[in-house]
């Protein structure tokens, strides 16, 4: 499943999907690599990700995606 993510202010749309390795924005500024394990749409799109080097699974917003 993709979830199309538009940052309106910025007119940036991405696409996740299960799989993709990403850079997220966890909290004020610390940014880590993950990758997306589930894409859930419930009217906000969220993503469920694994952090890479760290035993951490996080529910996070799109809007926390950085671009690379």
């Amino acid at each position: 499943m993709m979830v199309d993510s538009s940052r309106a202010s910025e007119g940036i749309k991405r696409e996740f999907k299960v799989g993709d390795k990403i850079r997220v924005n966890l909290h004020h500024g610390k940014i880590e690599d993950a990758v997306v394990r589930a894409v859930v749409q419930d009217g906000i799109s969220k993503l469920q990700v694994n952090v890479v080097g760290l035993d951490l699974t996080a529910l996070i917003d799109t809007r926390q995606v950085v671009d690379d």
